[in-house]
């Protein structure tokens, strides 16, 4: 495509981006780095729409970009993107490192990024599995089943289902839930299996039970998810004219609060640092086939990849988007003491 369709294009797409009314030949003709007509600009438009980049409104003479149209924008775009300095700087400094490794600081700086782009920022991050045991109940279910209730020092529960095998008496169970707790509450779970006790007498026959306790408690730490999501700024959706259909909002707010949902918008990570576009139907989730996504990974631990995402609608600012995106991942890296990615 030339050079002259190429800039009239990225004019119609970056008014639109700015307000959603159909853009006509005289908006564009304003243009001072377009020293043509407004016809020569109609004929141009009409080429345009028959290459499928611009659509025409039932209702208006002006146009209005396709999805074909954003992608061949984002693809231009791409060689632009940069990580402003002055960027990475106000990133860090929403990355205080004295909340380093609790959740403030995952969703303070979440919270910077959402905030700069007026778009919904999501953030993978890397969850610390709990260490200790706080709480162990067992809870008769019926006359043979148990359901053994743990908690977490950081808050994970964990329930499981325990078939005894035989008549469950509630006087006993309490005394066996006592006599667990007494061992195990306030002990590592990576300690659980160096713990000794003794059942005697009538308690004998939960021997077989607690075996069980005791290498549930014992896998408890490696049950737990290692990442985590963070998301902020699902209010600034509400500013964008697409988000003002409540049906749509509503499908948003569903989609975003299964964190599943979340996980699976970054599955497979790519094995490059290169910033991913995904525009309306490029998305495979349905709840996200009329919006768009930009993402980057970056070094979560010393093992593994996380990555950060902003969604917003098709019409999103996409160069503003991804240079912020570019410099957060550039000031985490720095704050994580990793290489700058590039």
């Amino acid at each position: 495509m030339d050079k002259r369709k190429t800039d009239i294009l990225n004019l119609i797409i970056e008014s639109y981006i700015a307000s959603p009314v159909p853009v006509g030949s005289r908006t564009i003709s304003k243009s001072p780095t377009l020293a043509v007509s407004s016809a020569t600009i109609r004929n141009e438009m009409s080429d345009l729409e028959a290459l499928g980049l611009l659509e025409k409104p039932h209702t208006s003479a002006g146009r209005i970009p396709s999805e074909g149209a954003y992608r061949f924008y984002v693809d231009e775009l791409i060689p632009e993107i940069d990580s402003p300095k002055s960027l990475v700087t106000h990133f860090e400094e929403a990355m205080p490192m004295e909340l380093y490794g609790s959740e403030d600081f995952y969703s303070t700086a979440v919270e910077a990024l959402a905030d700069h782009t007026e778009n919904l920022a999501l953030m993978m991050v890397p969850r610390k599995s709990d260490r200790r045991l706080k709480y162990l109940d067992l809870i008769p279910v019926n006359d043979h089943m148990v359901m053994l209730l743990i908690v977490g020092d950081r808050g994970v529960v964990v329930k499981r289902m325990i078939d005894l095998g035989f008549g469950v008496d509630e006087e006993e169970l309490r005394y066996v839930a006592g006599v667990l707790s007494d061992a195990f509450v306030g002990t590592p779970f990576d300690a659980i299996d160096g713990v000794k006790f003794v059942l005697s007498g009538e308690l004998v026959r939960y021997e077989s039970f607690v075996l069980q306790i005791t290498e549930i408690l014992s896998r408890v730490i490696h049950a737990v998810e290692e990442v985590d999501v963070v998301i902020s700024g699902v209010g600034h959706l509400f500013r964008y004219e697409e988000f003002q259909d409540p049906g749509r909002m509503k499908s948003m707010m569903d989609y975003v609060r299964d964190k599943a949902n979340l996980l699976r918008l970054f599955n497979p990570l790519p094995s490059d640092e290169a910033i991913r576009f995904r525009i309306g139907s490029e998305n495979t989730e349905k709840s996200m086939q009329n919006n768009s996504l930009i993402s980057r990974i970056y070094p979560m631990n010393g093992r593994d990849l996380g990555a950060i995402a902003l969604i917003g609608p098709v019409r999103m600012n996409y160069r503003k988007s991804a240079n912020s995106l570019m410099a957060f991942t550039d000031a985490l890296s720095r704050r994580l003491g990793k290489r700058t990615l590039r």
